[in-house]
């Protein structure tokens, strides 16, 4: 049985989570653009392992300087901006290098993936980008951004020290091998990340994305009078919809975002998202005393919609795991 190199695997796994971004029509095309970039480099690194052609080698190179920029294209548009033309020159400074300087290539390569990998992670997303995200699932966007930039700095990492070691007349025939492993699988990963980036973020945000509230720092009294609205919406048993996003909680209580989040802020000391796990806590408490229905139902019952931010909300407001909370309670 002939087996299959590790980088086609990937491109198939990336494919498939393309395929999948593109069912649900709403990711932005620049996430899309990104997961189909990262599936045809990886291929293209298993057909260098696999043919020696010359258009080979120069295509990885240059498809491979195309993707930090559309990874920086991607997380602009959550902010409703576009990238500015500039990025994509650096695809044309690789294929300058290939004519005139070959060896200068890798190098290039590193500092691309060193400089984005940093804008990357010093990008602020505004407000209004959360207020899209379903409540609890704020930290996957965060996450992502973080997760990618940190991948594009560990792949110019790997990439120097492989260059390094090559350059000084040490093992060149391992080095490029271990260096294209690592390049596969940090790829790999990055289209996975940016894929949860665009499942969070619903397409109707980038069309919404330029218009910007004005920010309103709400008095004691008036903020205190926001708070009783939400909560008088969420006692309701709004917590509940696991697709509940703070733009949705604005609308429902004739609000904006903005202005529920500073008045929760200012009042309570805490985000929207504790403000309704609290809510959603407090009822998968209640299920769990009183049911005998197992903790994956109550979980989904309570308004949480996977297991992760189930128990790492139940756990900050009840101090254990939902398992552990319902064996003391009925012992």
């Amino acid at each position: 049985m002939p087996a299959i190199p590790l980088p086609f695997i990937v491109s198939g796994c990336l494919l498939l989570v393309l395929v999948r971004m593109l069912r649900t029509r709403q990711s932005q095309p620049l996430f899309l653009m990104f997961v189909a970039g990262c599936a045809v480099q990886t291929a293209l690194v298993g057909l260098r392992w696999s043919v020696d052609l010359g258009a080979l080698r120069i295509l990885q190179p240059v498809l491979a300087a195309c993707l930090p920029p559309l990874a920086w294209a991607a997380f602009s548009s959550l902010r409703g901006e576009k990238a500015a033309w500039w990025h994509m020159l650096w695809p044309l400074v690789l294929i300058l290098a290939w004519f005139l300087r070959p060896a200068a290539i890798d190098p290039l390569l590193i500092v691309e993936f060193l400089l984005y990998g940093f804008w990357i992670l010093r990008l602020r997303l505004p407000d209004d980008v959360l207020a899209q995200v379903r409540i609890g699932d704020e930290w996957a966007v965060s996450q992502a951004r973080h997760g990618v930039a940190g991948l594009l700095v560990l792949s110019a990492c790997v990439d120097a020290a492989v260059w390094s070691v090559v350059s000084e007349g040490g093992s060149g025939g391992a080095a490029p091998v271990v260096a294209a492993m690592m390049s596969v699988m940090l790829i790999g990963l990055s289209g996975a990340l940016l894929m949860r980036t665009a499942d969070t973020v619903p397409q109707e945000h980038y069309q919404a994305a330029q218009i910007k509230e004005p920010v309103v720092f709400p008095d004691p009294k008036e903020a205190q009078a926001i708070l009783a609205s939400v909560e008088a919406a969420l006692a309701k048993g709004l917590y509940r919809d696991p697709d509940l996003t703070l733009q949705r909680l604005a609308r429902r209580t004739g609000l904006t975002a903005r202005k529920i989040s500073q008045a929760v802020n200012q009042a309570r000391g805490c985000s929207v998202s504790d403000l309704v796990n609290g809510y959603r806590v407090r009822e998968a408490m209640r299920l769990l005393k009183e049911s005998d229905q197992t903790v994956t139902q109550v979980m989904l019952d309570a308004g949480f919609q996977t297991k992760s931010n189930f128990n790492r909300a139940f756990r900050a407001f009840a101090g254990q795991t939902p398992t552990v909370y319902r064996r003391s309670e009925s012992g």
